[in-house]
């Protein structure tokens, strides 16, 4: 009877002490792996039949280019907090974030056949962190923003109401411009972000 009565004030304690446990799943876009890929000289009506809209589109001399994308990321935080009423006197934080995905990126000619097709897949440790601060305040030790961002498309209609120094540089979208696309997650100071006018 002693040992049930011990593990109940065990347990509360626990309770209140992991005040600040998360999960997180995100998927966006629809797996690709599972889907039959198109081979050379396949139709663009062909293709978007097989894999629905594109994600991304830019134009080439030769033709276009399109993109699909899948990403799963799971982030899970974990925190401990010392405290009486609200009052933390001591707070420590562990997180981690992973990331997995496919990209497929389809080539067409100016006829509407497809040139060239690549597939890739990743499942990569995307960060994390400790943390431990003392009295008040809050760290996150995972962060996930730049990658759960809406999927392009959701955004298309919106590029008719931008800001005249975005309208004039549309040829340099990241998503449906003539000078190339990026995938998601790529750093602000690299890629088409650089040519971005904000």
């Amino acid at each position: 009877m002693k040992a049930k009565s011990a593990t109940l004030p065990c347990l509360l304690l626990t309770c209140l002490l992991l005040s600040a446990c998360s999960q997180w799943r995100y998927n966006l876009g629809t797996p690709l792996s599972h889907t039959e890929l198109p081979q050379q000289n396949t139709s663009l009506k062909q293709a978007l039949d097989l894999l629905g809209p594109p994600f991304r589109i830019t134009t080439t001399d030769n033709g276009f280019v399109l993109a699909w994308e899948h990403w799963h990321i799971r982030e899970d935080a974990i925190g401990l907090r010392l405290g009486v009423l609200g009052a933390d006197f001591l707070s420590a934080d562990w997180g981690e974030m992973r990331v997995k995905g496919e990209f497929l990126l389809l080539t067409f000619n100016k006829q509407h056949l497809l040139s060239s097709a690549t597939h890739s897949e990743w499942d990569n440790y995307g960060g994390g962190g400790k943390s431990i601060q003392p009295m008040f305040g809050f760290v996150s030790v995972v962060d996930a923003d730049d990658l759960t961002k809406p999927l392009p498309q959701h955004e298309w209609g919106g590029t008719l109401l931008q800001s005249l120094p975005r309208t004039l540089n549309s040829n340099s979208s990241l998503d449906s411009g003539q000078n190339g696309l990026q995938q998601r997650g790529t750093p602000t100071a690299a890629g088409q972000h650089a040519l971005q006018i904000d």
